[in-house]
């Protein structure tokens, strides 16, 4: 047998152990090394669609004519222009008891007066069913399912590059990009019934994260120009935004990374533990159990959508997405309801969404995989490693999924905690020459092999689809050269111990520990580091972890080695340029949390940056009010790459990887992924609410 029937045969033997709950994990996972050629192989085997349905309907399969200024949708009057006739409302059947009860309105009164018509990818579907996914735990690998139902002012279509309506109808900017009108739609809706209306967007801005109890620091999304943004009502349905300098990426905020947060808050619902509005709130929250009304808020508000999901409370606060929570969370499951008051229709003039339920389940990596393979998931691509793509391509006909490799997926980064509470370890780790020394040591075309079946190509950690990054920024200090690397921890002055272990300043043993969760990287990845680090005598003990716990220790300034780093792509450095800047991320910081604090204070709080973190904060300043695509865009971006490189903030690994992606044969109007990433919002530019189960 050649090797590639060998390894073919090691692809099948995996998939008969993990089909029969013998999974195999770790160090023996890494036999299953396939070359470019098997691998060429697996994608043609999955480059194939289903064919589209014949359509009822106007369709993006079968437009019958239908030309949308926006792509694949339209407000009621331009389709009822297009169409030349008026849309009869049909409800979905599971609100038929409730609104036969007088508990509910008709569709058509539930409806906004304008509502969004979605242009369906295949044809109308149908209403019923439950969309089954899989999450790793709560607050952990769970922006998949979170994307399926969420919603914002607008909204990345999926060609990834337009932006279009969503919740608001319409916005306008100004010359000078300082200032953006939006207007939102008449009679919209609350999923309790309640308006929705600019009172809402005004609670947000003014009243949560200007409020300096909540947010002692305005974020920085709602800052330019040094200056938190102002909202100005001009009626129920029009509010205007301005700011003290260009914000042109604004919309590529709201559309991508921050198409999980949302910029509104129903103000009919949280004034009430809000101090403004309830003198009472301290007392309340205090009575509740709770330290005071900002920690009590902080437990039923969030701006990480998902997280409003888990306390009990989320039962009665209202939504505006597709699916809204039915029964208490706990850590075995979590279930959402159709939002009976939707604001979006088919070309049929049907009630999105027409899934009736989301049914997400909390398992480990394991399980997960298994769970996939007895066809017990509609929907699956975060978490899905490619080391899981022989078994489950092996298994895809028992399972009743459909298995696609798209692009979009990366080896995990590592980076050091250069702002370590241990003194020791941070004046090690705040050496460039160690970081220089740890990337060097990394062998990363053998992890390329070892992990990622040859996939991926080695790879400095940088943006991607951007113009102003270099191949010779991408092979920066990617070269296997243990010898360099161990020149550069002498010239440290890290001397070898009796058994080749390294000395720090203080006579201890450099010895570190890589707390990870599987969420960001597999024990095997970690155990592969591990041995290269060994081998230029930097001590390393591994731990799995949970994402939680990851988080947490990432806040409190204690762990050594950090990975949870979302690689940005075009559109969210446009807007959130700080997600290549310390502390690279907000919920969990990879280093310079403290730096970041002293920059937005003006020097009141935190501890000073270092000359090279100062700069990056400078150029933060001015990004955000350069065009996209300009000459000092370009520049700009060059420095913001050159800078990182230098100072090594970030160790990449492999980029370039696809990313498998599972998707039940039963589920109609899915198109293929063009990329698959949490920083263009998971499956949220490809319309999960007009997704519905085919008979």
């Amino acid at each position: 047998m050649g090797s590639i029937g060998r390894r073919l045969a090691a692809g099948r033997l995996a998939a008969g152990r993990l089909a029969a709950g013998r999974l195999a994990t770790g160090p023996g996972a890494r036999g299953l090394r396939i070359g470019s050629a098997i691998a060429a192989i697996l994608l043609a085997a999955t480059s194939a669609s289903d064919p589209a349905r014949a359509s009822a309907c106007p369709s993006v399969a079968d437009p019958k004519g239908l030309k949308t200024e926006a792509p694949q949708q339209g407000d009621l009057a331009e389709i009822e222009r297009l169409l030349g006739k008026k849309l009869a409302f049909q409800d979905n059947p599971l609100f038929a008891e409730r609104v036969k009860a007088g508990q509910l309105p008709p569709v058509a009164q539930r409806l906004p007066a304008e509502p969004l018509v979605v242009v369906p990818y295949e044809e109308c579907g149908r209403y019923g069913g439950t969309l089954r996914g899989l999450s790793r735990a709560l607050e952990s690998g769970s922006s998949e399912v979170l994307s399926w139902r969420q919603v914002n002012l607008v909204r990345l279509g999926d060609d990834l590059s337009t932006i279009v309506p969503n919740v608001a109808r319409a916005w306008r900017w100004s010359d000078d990009r300082r200032q953006i009108t939006f207007t939102l739609r008449k009679g919209h809706r609350w999923s309790d019934g309640s308006p929705f209306t600019v009172d809402d967007v005004v609670f947000f801005i003014d009243d949560i994260i200007k409020n300096k109890d909540l947010h002692p620091s305005v974020p920085s999304a709602w800052m330019s120009g040094g200056r938190p943004v102002e909202i100005e009502k001009l009626d129920d349905t029009s509010f205007r935004l301005s700011f003290a300098a260009p914000y042109p990426g604004l919309l590529h905020f709201l559309a991508t990374g921050g198409s999980f947060f949302a910029p509104y808050a129903p103000k009919h619902h949280y004034a009430r533990y809000h101090l403004k509005y309830n003198a009472k709130a301290d007392e309340e929250a205090k009575a509740g159990g709770q330290e005071n009304w900002v920690k009590n808020f902080h437990r039923i508000w969030s701006k990480w959508k998902d997280a409003e999901t888990i306390p009990a409370h989320a039962l009665t606060r209202p939504t505006l997405e597709s699916h809204i929570i039915e029964v208490e969370t706990n850590t075995q499951r979590r279930i959402f309801v159709a939002n009976p008051y939707y604001f979006k229709v088919d070309t049929a003039g049907n009630q999105l969404p027409y899934i009736d339920r989301h049914h997400e389940r909390f398992l480990n990596k394991e399980l997960s995989t298994l769970a996939i393979l007895n066809g017990e998931v509609d929907q699956k691509a975060q978490g899905v490693d490619l080391e899981a793509y022989p078994v489950l391509k092996e298994n895809e006909a028992k399972g009743g999924y459909r298995l696609s490799l798209p692009p979009g997926q990366t080896g995990f980064p590592i980076a050091f905690n250069l702002t370590h509470r241990d003194p020791a370890l941070r004046a090690v780790f705040s050496d460039v020459r160690f970081r220089r020394a740890m990337s060097l040591a990394i062998n990363r075309e053998e992890m390329n092999e070892t992990l990622w079946f040859g996939l991926g190509k080695p790879a400095a950690a940088l943006p991607l689809n951007v113009p102003f990054v270099t191949d010779a920024d991408r092979a920066h200090l990617i070269k296997h050269d243990p010898a360099a690397a161990n020149r550069l921890l002498d010239d440290m002055g890290l001397k070898r111990g009796a058994n080749g272990i390294r000395l720090r300043a203080d006579g201890r043993p450099l010895t570190l520990l890589w707390e990870y969760s599987t969420q960001f990287a597999s024990g095997g990845g970690v155990q592969l580091v591990q041995g290269y680090w060994r081998a230029v005598g930097v001590d390393v003990n591994i731990k799995e972890i949970t994402t939680q716990l990851t988080r947490q220790k990432a806040k409190e300034g204690g762990a050594d080695i950090l990975m949870e780093w979302d690689v940005p792509y075009e559109p969210n450095l446009v807007s959130d340029v700080q997600l290549y800047m310390p502390p690279y991320r907000d919920e969990s910081p990879l280093f310079g949390a403290s730096w970041r604090e002293w920059n937005d204070s003006k020097g009141g709080r935190g501890e000073e940056p270092p000359a090279w973190a100062k700069r990056l904060y400078a150029i933060e300043a001015e990004w955000r009010t350069v065009v996209p695509g300009s000459a000092r865009y370009l520049e700009l971006g060059r420095e913001l790459v050159r800078i990182n490189l230098e100072n090594m903030t970030v160790i990449g690994t492999v980029s370039d990887l696809p990313g498998p992606t599972v998707v039940s044969r039963r589920l109609a109007n899915v198109r293929d992924w063009t990329v698959q990433h949490y920083n263009y919002a998971r499956t949220y530019p490809f319309r999960p609410d007009q997704w519905y189960f085919a008979r």
